[in-house]
């Protein structure tokens, strides 16, 4: 080493640091920031994330203008930035200098996030560990804040000082802050060393000035500051071997977590945009929601306070006998406008009152409780039965202790006891247990947030608002309806479902074979997703987006879902058994589905079969009867031929 060297001084930014994203993205994080903290505030304009950070860079390249037209080194501070993008963003005269300081540190802190040792410069560190050191950077920050930064990493050397340009608005292009280092620090430019990546103002200017250069490496990165812009999860470094089912299926939820990723990433945007300090996961499915929103309590991709989240033992058949005003005809077309057809024993089971208390009533009427009626509003036995008032006013006896039971269990979990807007997440798909909520909780505003939302059966309570996750009208009624039961199954737990409440608490039912083919088969699924929930969320902590920027990437996913069955997931698909009590009084069971070498044979059968069938794609796969669809297009040829 050269005995004369006296300091060696490095560049910050991809030389001592490296990030982990562009550093555009950092910026973006703290538009997002502004955007979910401050939207209330915002000019329409400028509700959008990359539309704030394309002001900030136009800002700055303002200030860097104004500077070069003054023959002054281009330089800004980033606080002066912010007070000018307040003014432009919140349409204000006076800028906040308090909030703008509140900017900074959230800029600060994710870069301290983001940012990690370069390894490289290791071997620098350890070959001039005898001279003195220091940093010298051109950046917007101080140096206060670049050594907070610096700090925050525990490098193996301690710099002296750090040089940042923006205090002191003199830069290392026009070499004048490598001068004002040297005189403060007493050296000469044969006594200095500097080490960087910026080919001309780490190398060529310091070269001229006579300091020795070492050039380090440059990572390229590329971003454009646009909606829906590139991403990519990669999930190959938790999959599993394709050896068992269980791994198969694991791998296969690894794939199905955006879906449940994105929809509470939703849910939780709104929440914060909204002003909702606590979000309600309706079970069952809301037990596998709420885990992803936990996780985001844990390490919270939003950078902003978040709502706490809790489960709300629920259910439309535990619900919808309270919220009923009284048993009647018309309060009933509630229900019937959903199920047309319905016995007087699926009736009582939808309202869980035993109905053998009730056989002398049916009795009496003429009225076979197996027997499926249907409109039963029309019928003459069903009307002769709502006019008995004993009768009646027995069942709305029960009803009205449902009704008390189910507001103790409320009261008891501390549960709607302010007159705070209440949110509440539920997969779908017309929001029922919300609306029997808002016929119960009347002075109360309700709003659900659902994976998706079908058309209404019934006018909609004047206390609620309801939000769908996938709005493509095309995706929902041809991918999604089609295969409604599988993405229950996806996130159906073994919980058994809420039927009714005594004494404070929810009483759950569940059937064995369904709680079976969830701990054997789903569960391996939705580990799955968890697992791939985390890489997501990882890389969502780096990279900021709007929530709405992955819709069609959802849809895609939901769209091959339906199209393409996965062969382990039709299996399990064709094993389930579900809970669908309310309205039917029976269970979904899918067993049986699978036909014999004959039935496949048998086009007759196969298409009788085929029209019975919502998810087509799924039962011509698991049955191995694709021919079917040749014969089809066959057939369609045929016609048009004919036609001509």
């Amino acid at each position: 080493m050269d005995t004369q060297k006296k300091l060696i001084s490095f560049d910050v930014w991809d030389t001592i640091l490296k990030r982990k994203c562009h550093p555009e993205e950092t910026k973006l994080y703290t538009a997002k920031y502004i955007y979910l903290k401050y939207n209330d505030k915002l000019v329409k304009e400028y509700a959008d994330i990359y539309k704030i950070l394309i002001r900030r860079d136009e800002i700055e390249e303002m200030f860097v203008r104004q500077k070069f037209n003054l023959h002054e080194d281009e330089e800004y501070r980033i606080l002066d930035v912010f007070n000018v993008l307040q003014k432009d963003i919140f349409g204000c005269e006076n800028a906040d200098e308090a909030l703008s300081k509140e900017w900074i540190r959230v800029e600060v802190e994710q870069e301290k996030k983001v940012t990690y040792i370069n390894p490289e410069i290791l071997p620098i560190f350890e070959k001039y560990k005898d001279l003195d050191m220091c940093c010298i950077s051109d950046f917007y920050m101080s140096g206060e804040d670049l050594k907070e930064i610096i700090d925050n990493l525990n490098f193996p050397v301690k710099f002296k000082k750090i040089y940042s340009s923006a205090d002191y608005l003199l830069n290392k292009k026009s070499g004048n802050l490598y001068k004002l280092a040297e005189k403060e620090l007493n050296i000469t430019p044969a006594e200095h060393i500097h080490v960087g990546d910026n080919e001309y103002s780490d190398i060529q200017v310091a070269n001229s000035i006579g300091i020795e250069t070492i050039k380090m490496n440059k990572t390229p990165m590329y971003f454009e500051p646009k909606r829906e812009r590139n991403f990519q999860f990669d999930f190959s470094k938790i999959k599993k071997d394709d050896t068992s089912i269980e791994n198969r299926l694991f791998n296969l939820g690894t794939e199905l977590s955006p879906l449940l990723y994105f929809f509470i990433y939703n849910i939780v945007e709104h929440a914060i945009r909204n002003r909702i300090n606590h979000v309600y996961y309706f079970t069952r499915e809301g037990e596998r929601f709420i885990k992803i929103h936990e996780r985001f309590l844990e390490a919270n991709p939003f950078g902003v306070e978040l709502p706490t989240c809790s489960l709300l033992e629920v259910s439309r058949m535990a619900t919808f006998g309270a919220s009923l005003n009284n048993f009647s005809i018309g309060e009933l077309l509630r229900l019937w406008s959903q199920y047309r057809t319905q016995s007087m024993k699926a009736l009582f089971k939808t309202l869980s009152i035993d109905i053998n208390e009730y056989q002398q009533y049916m009795d009496k009427y003429e009225i076979n409780i197996e027997e499926d009626i249907h409109e039963p509003w029309f019928n003459i036995k069903v009307q002769k039965l709502f006019r008995d008032e004993e009768f009646v006013n027995s069942v709305n006896e029960k009803l009205r202790r449902k009704r008390e039971e189910l507001i103790k269990y409320f009261k008891n979990q501390n549960i709607f006891n302010d007159d705070k807007k209440i949110l509440c997440v539920d997969i779908g798909w017309r929001g029922t247990i919300q609306d029997n909520l808002a016929y119960i909780f009347d002075k109360k505003t309700i709003e659900g947030y659902y994976i998706t939302l079908f058309d209404y059966y019934n006018a909609q309570p004047k206390n609620t608002n309801k939000f769908k996750f996938i709005k493509n009208n095309d995706v929902i009624w041809q991918d999604v309806a089609p295969a409604l039961t599988v993405f229950e199954m996806i996130f159906s737990s073994n919980t058994g479902s809420v039927i009714e409440y005594k004494e404070g608490k929810a009483i759950r039912k569940a059937k064995k074979e369904e709680t079976e083919i969830v701990q054997k088969y789903i569960a391996h699924i939705q580990d799955g997703i968890y697992a791939g929930a985390e890489i997501i969320n990882d890389y969502m902590q780096v990279h900021p987006f709007e929530a709405t920027e992955f819709d069609r990437y959802i849809e895609n996913l939901v769209t091959n879902i339906r199209k393409n069955p996965d062969k382990d997931l039709m299996e399990v698909y064709y094993k389930l058994v579900m809970n669908d009590t309310f309205g039917t009084g029976k269970y979904v069971d899918k067993n049986g589905n699978k036909l014999s070498l004959l039935g496949r044979l048998n086009v007759f059968k196969c298409r009788k079969q085929l029209q019975n069938e919502t998810w087509k794609e799924a039962y011509i796969k698991y049955n191995h009867i694709e021919y079917i669809l040749f014969l089809m297009k066959i057939k369609s040829l045929l016609k048009k031929i004919i036609r001509r």
